[in-house]
């Protein structure tokens, strides 16, 4: 039991000065971590955002660019190429011919 009026010693109350100490500078330090987390944390969601937006614009572009009308247009006008309505003849092998082939 302590007696009343006994004061503390000086070690003991350094001993819980150092542990509180460290317990605050511990907290202080943690505050400041997060902190920083979170400020990493919006950049990196502002930079998503714009990435997204980036990428749905390419998208729509690609989709633009590769339209039949398009395609049509840059070959007609810039590849001088002309659209043929001529259908390809079939080309139809006997079985007989292939057996031919497959001696030689």
């Amino acid at each position: 039991m302590k007696k009343p009026g006994k004061k503390i010693s000086l070690f003991n109350f350094l001993v819980i000065l150092l542990i509180s100490a460290g317990i605050i500078v511990f907290f202080v330090n943690n505050i400041i971590s997060v902190n920083k987390l979170v400020v990493t944390n919006e950049k990196l969601k502002e930079e998503l955002n714009k990435n997204i937006s980036v990428n749905n614009n390419l998208k729509t572009e690609a989709e633009k660019l590769s339209s039949y009308d398009n395609i049509k247009e840059t070959a007609v006008n810039k590849l001088n190429l002309k659209l043929s309505t001529v259908h390809p003849k079939k080309i139809v092998i006997n079985k007989s011919d292939l057996d031919q082939i497959e001696k030689n």
